[in-house]
């Protein structure tokens, strides 16, 4: 006998072979008790469900001669007729191919002669989505009033598509998708009755891949078992299936969370290189995002998820310092690109430039005009500040720093809360004498007060507009370096804050690992980390990146702060060293309590550092008006 596929050998024969379908199994069983026996049913649901297969069943079931609770006893002449094709009562129509209105007379010309040896005549009609309007119109007057002991059965996977006249006609019966554990307890049963030795973590996976089809799990398990030289594992059964390794989809997954292009590039040429479909593997790679949801959300995955300690432990490892909010965006992300690789000309082009934005956590934001302009004159203003025309913010180098830590230095770029605040200058300049906002430092220290000079003519707020300054401008005399003291929880909140709205969900998912803030002497913002892995990160993020978050740190803590990023074990000796420090320039822990940040864009005391600030801001100021095409106007 030649071979017959499983899915086909092992179609339930009886209402307790069916699998989670115990609702539509309920109902059937007790009509056939009762005798309750309805003209029409309508068998609605995704594919490899059960509808056809319960059909089946039930035909058997109202002609059995010696039905078993409910159930076709497949012992009887009826039953064993009806399994051999031999009795033709029970006929089954495939209505994609015999979808004309001829297909459907021919069914009711046959279904007016009564039945030659079972009690009802059935038909089964599969795919009825498929009729055309006029064989819906022929047939509906007969599955209204059928004759006598007629009995038809429509099965469908598209009932939206079928006449609301055909619905109201038919008892409508949904079948739900088969659980992934529903799937792989059938697929242990298989193996076990046929001799298939595979491992559950490659059962699980087959169930997973098939998607609520039990028909598809088995119909897989049959091409895998058939692939595999022994024992199914989980390595071989994502090969047979054309899956990609574990190990290569990880691999992705943290070329993506980590920013990495070059690894994102090669990675997506592989994919190319071996005939895979992208949309394929972006969808494993959804569902590998979807488990470490999993992972993060809930206490023990193994019931969610199938995956071995192994998996798991490395979801963990990827989920480390992520937020659920930054994962579940990483989805969204991959869905829209999976949606247009659909249209797109060119798959390979669409799918890298996906990949590498949602790698770059530029979300898909709806952005107004004005904004664009905006960055556009950012952009500018950072051209000349790299031309030395306009005065940079930076962090100077103070105080040395213990080898064993991390070091991340600010960009020496103009920042973009002073991008902004130069734009607004600009475009609010009237025909007057240029003038600077009157800044209002919120505690001065009490030595910077009694040094500073009288304000002169050429110093006064009203009539001066100078460049943006920072402290690293003032004079090292007028910093003397403050104690160590410990950043309140609020103000590092707002830090975090700070970042998530200037786009840098990314890295504060890995700031947000920090147990403990410094501020340190010389402006410098201490961050204590208990993972060796979070400050090998930092230490190694782009430029771009770091600009941003110092950014953040400098709107709230009002001054440019070097940041540094260190161990618990090593940031014991940080500190004690900066209070060493401290001790040594004479500043001592009552000197430090007298404020908690210098204000930004303090005057310079020096009558000649002022005077050339003041000319640099002059230029600076004419030359971005020049750009921007905006004249100023200077008063007498």
């Amino acid at each position: 006998m030649s071979y017959m596929a499983l899915y086909r050998k092992w179609r339930p024969q009886t209402f307790d072979e069916v699998v989670e379908q115990e609702n539509v199994v309920n109902i059937l069983r007790n009509a056939v008790i009762q005798n309750r026996i309805a003209h029409a049913y309508l068998f609605s649901g995704t594919r490899g469900t059960g509808k056809t297969t319960l059909a089946k069943i039930f035909a058997r079931a109202v002609n059995c001669l010696h039905p078993v609770n409910g159930g076709p006893c497949n012992e009887c002449e009826i039953c064993r007729g009806i399994l051999e094709g031999r009795i033709l009562d029970v006929s089954e129509i495939d209505a994609a191919s015999n979808n004309g209105v001829d297909n459907i007379r021919a069914v009711i010309d046959d279904s007016v002669y009564s039945s030659s040896v079972a009690r009802y005549r059935v038909y089964i009609i599969d795919e009825v989505h498929m009729l055309s309007l006029a064989a819906f119109n022929a047939l509906l007057k007969t599955l209204e009033e059928p004759p006598e002991n007629v009995i038809f059965i429509l099965a469908t996977t598209e009932p939206n598509k079928l006449p609301v006249t055909v619905l109201s006609r038919c008892q409508r019966y949904e079948f739900k998708r088969i659980s992934r554990d529903g799937i792989a307890a059938r697929l242990r049963y298989i193996c076990e009755e046929t001799g298939i030795d595979a491992t559950d973590e490659a059962l699980g996976f087959l169930a997973e891949k098939a998607d609520g089809a039990l028909r598809d799990a088995i119909s897989l398990l049959d091409q895998t078992s058939a692939a595999s030289q022994g024992k199914i594992t989980l390595a071989s059964a994502r090969e047979a299936t054309g899956s990609l390794d574990r190990e290569f989809l990880w691999d992705f997954t943290a070329a993506i969370l980590n920013s990495d292009c070059r690894r994102l590039l090669e990675l997506s040429r592989r994919i190319f290189n071996e005939g895979r479909d992208p949309s394929v593997f972006l969808r494993e790679l959804i569902e590998v995002l979807r488990n470490m949801l999993v992972v993060m959300s809930v206490k023990n995955p193994t019931e969610l998820i199938f995956e071995d300690e192994r998996g798991i432990a490395t979801l963990k490892n990827l989920a480390k310092g992520l937020r659920v909010r930054e994962v579940s965006m990483l989805i969204r992300e991959l869905s829209g690109l999976d949606n247009n690789l659909k249209w797109a000309v060119s798959r390979q082009i669409v799918f890298e430039a996906g990949v590498l934005g949602a790698a770059d956590r530029r979300w898909k934001e709806d952005t107004a005009s004005i904004e664009t302009r905006l960055a556009e004159l950012e952009g500018r203003i950072a051209d000349l500040a790299e031309k030395g025309i306009a005065v940079r913010a930076f962090v100077p180098e103070t105080g040395a720093l213990p080898a064993d830590s991390a070091k991340v230095k600010a960009e020496p770029e103009i920042t973009r809360s002073d991008a902004k605040e130069s734009i607004a200058a600009v475009t609010e300049a009237k025909p007057a004498e240029p003038e600077t906002a009157e800044l209002k430092p919120s505690e001065p220290k009490a030595a910077e007060t009694e040094a500073a000079e009288p304000e002169t003519a050429e110093t006064k707020p009203s009539e001066t507009k100078t460049a943006v300054t920072t402290p690293a401008d003032i004079p090292a005399s007028n910093q003397p370096l403050q104690a160590v003291r410990r950043l309140e929880k609020k103000r590092w909140d707002d830090i975090a804050d700070e970042m998530e709205k200037r786009g840098q969900v990314s890295m504060l998912t890995w700031y947000s690992e920090s147990i403990e803030q410094y501020e340190l002497p010389g402006d410098r913002l201490l961050m204590v980390f208990e993972d060796d892995m979070t400050v090998s990160i930092l230490q190694k993020s782009t430029p771009a990146n770091l600009k941003v978050v110092n950014e953040a740190i400098a709107s709230v803590l009002g001054r440019p702060m070097e940041q540094v990023v260190a161990l618990k074990a090593d940031a014991k000796g940080i500190i004690a060293d900066a209070e060493k420090a401290a001790e040594a320039s004479g500043t001592g822990a009552d000197d430090a309590g007298v404020t908690e940040t210098v204000p930004d864009n303090v005057p310079v005391n020096a009558p000649d550092a002022k005077k050339n600030e003041f000319d640099a801001g002059i230029k600076y100021f004419e030359n971005l008006a020049q750009k921007m095409n905006f004249r100023i106007e200077y008063g007498d």
